[in-house]
């Protein structure tokens, strides 16, 4: 107990050697706990908030890892776009001009799940500067193609339905096979709140409502134990803030190397990858679930059978970031966090709120079914489409304030940025939910260790209620690392 005790305490950036900002150097570099005698490797697959934080952990007891990383960068699902970056990635679009807003952009995970889990006590200690923007800003819904405030929707009873039964979620214990559609209906919710449905519990999570699983929907949230509060990084890409934490995990690191295959069936881990290959004592696996349901990476001996049907319940899909600039805030300056409720645009962030002093861009979320039809239309299709419904809530005013090019011979082009994390191969999606008829245990056998070699983490392995999100990958990294010691000093 006291060397789990001693081990809890790391995994917070304890390895950090390098030269940090101002605002991340403030913890002390020291890892506590004992130091573990091992001549063995550990390798982990990605240099994702799971991957990192495992690697930090094993590093700060003086486990040796070597990561490979298929990208040219850390990171995975969390991916930040500065001010000045340039349309260097082919699966990020700049129509035009680099960004104008004062803020950076998140093309990923853009918010933080709980004050106090586990990403967000990290950010904590780091000293962070964060924003509670629910503090200074309320959300806004769309209901009969107008966009009314909370006060306004409460006066209107199919609003009330639907808000008790998100409100109520959590306790949901319906049937295995429902939806989340489906639950909503059958608990008295009308057809025409099922767009507030979609944006509350269906693509927050991953998917849309109709596909996802509302029993281990619900069993997933009730296990949450954070305090809810989202949160926004006031000045600093989260992408860099991770990087940051982990800062001495990056020499380890093999970037662009794709894994292609892994045989653990002798005393080492055979790796084969794009590079050429590899031989490691232990594995800790942390891409997405998508890669695994594709089959990109070979097992052998395949992956149990149990873990192979917990794949087949679990989905990741589609996945879209659209982030819009405008000429001037129409939609309410500072006042709106959000609107939610829309068809195109089923998720819209008012990004800047706290963070900007122009706050004139919005972030727009759109996964499943609509990001999948997305994906097979150009930048400016998808653009389109969400300035046209927007002009029916706000009277045409998202077609004349949205931000145009001005660069010689392109002027009038639409000024926008999208991420399609459905087109970028190592994602394949954007981050996992449970299918209908999937069960909470699916979590628990998908990140369930393999004959002592094989260990599995990542958001998906999460089995704390938090999948989906980066606490959830840090705490299932920390897992993981965890697992490995367990077998390494018994």
């Amino acid at each position: 107990m006291k060397r789990r005790k001693a081990l809890k305490q790391i995994g917070l950036g304890v390895t950090a050697g390098l030269a940090l900002p101002a605002w991340l150097s403030s913890c002390d570099k020291e890892s506590p706990g004992p130091e573990i005698n091992y001549d063995g490797v550990v390798g982990i697959i990605g240099a994702g908030a799971a991957g990192l934080i495992a690697a930090d952990i094993l590093i700060s007891k003086g486990v040796k890892v070597k990561i490979f990383e298929a990208t040219g960068r850390v990171g995975g699902r969390v991916c930040s776009l500065h001010r000045t970056d340039a349309p260097s990635d082919s699966l990020i679009m700049f129509p035009n001009n680099y960004p104008y807003s004062d803020f950076p952009f998140e093309l990923g995970a853009d918010r933080v799940n709980g004050s106090n889990s586990k990403w967000g006590e990290i950010l904590k200690i780091r000293k962070v500067p964060t924003v509670n923007f629910r503090d200074l800003s309320a959300d806004r819904y769309v209901l009969d193609n107008a966009v009314k405030t909370e006060a306004e929707a409460l006066l209107n009873s199919d609003f009330v339905t639907a808000k008790s039964f998100r409100d109520n979620f959590s306790t949901f214990t319906g049937g295995a096979g429902l939806s989340v559609k489906q639950a909503a209906t059958n608990a008295g919710v009308p057809a025409s709140m099922d767009g507030l449905i979609n944006s509350w519990l269906g693509v927050p999570y991953g998917s849309s409502s109709d596909r996802i699983g509302a029993n281990a929907l619900a069993s997933g949230l009730s296990l949450t134990e954070h305090d809810g509060i989202e949160l926004t990084l006031r000045n600093n890409p989260m992408q860099d803030t991770l990087l940051s934490v982990y800062s001495r995990v990056i020499s380890s690191i093999q970037f662009n190397t794709v894994v292609q295959s892994v045989n653990y069936a002798g005393e080492v881990i055979e790796i084969t990858h794009s590079g050429g290959s590899d031989t490691v004592n232990k594995l800790i696996v942390t891409v997405p679930v998508s890669i695994l349901k594709a089959g990109d990476i070979a097992f052998s001996p395949g992956l149990p059978a149990s873990k192979v049907t917990a794949l087949s319940r679990i989905g990741m899909e589609a996945s879209m970031r659209v982030l819009i600039e405008f000429k001037r805030n129409f939609w309410g300056e500072d006042t709106v966090a959000a609107i939610i409720g829309g068809t195109e645009a089923p998720m819209i962030l008012n990004a800047g709120v706290g963070r900007s002093t122009l706050n004139r861009a919005l972030s727009i979320t759109i996964n499943g079914p609509k990001a999948e039809a997305f994906s097979l239309m150009t930048g400016d299709q998808v653009v389109e489409s969400i300035i046209a419904e927007m002009d029916v809530w706000f009277n045409g005013d998202a077609t004349e304030n949205v931000r145009r090019s001005t660069l010689a011979g392109e002027e009038n082009k639409l000024l926008y940025t999208i991420k399609d994390w459905t087109k970028d191969p190592f994602a394949k999606g954007g981050f996992s939910f449970p299918l209908t008829g999937g069960i909470p245990a699916d979590r628990d056998a998908l990140a369930a260790p393999v004959d002592g070699k094989l260990f599995f983490a990542g958001e998906a392995t999460d089995t704390t209620g938090e999948f989906g999100t980066v606490s959830g990958a840090l705490k299932s990294g920390e897992r993981a690392a965890f697992e490995v010691i367990d077998t390494i000093v018994p």
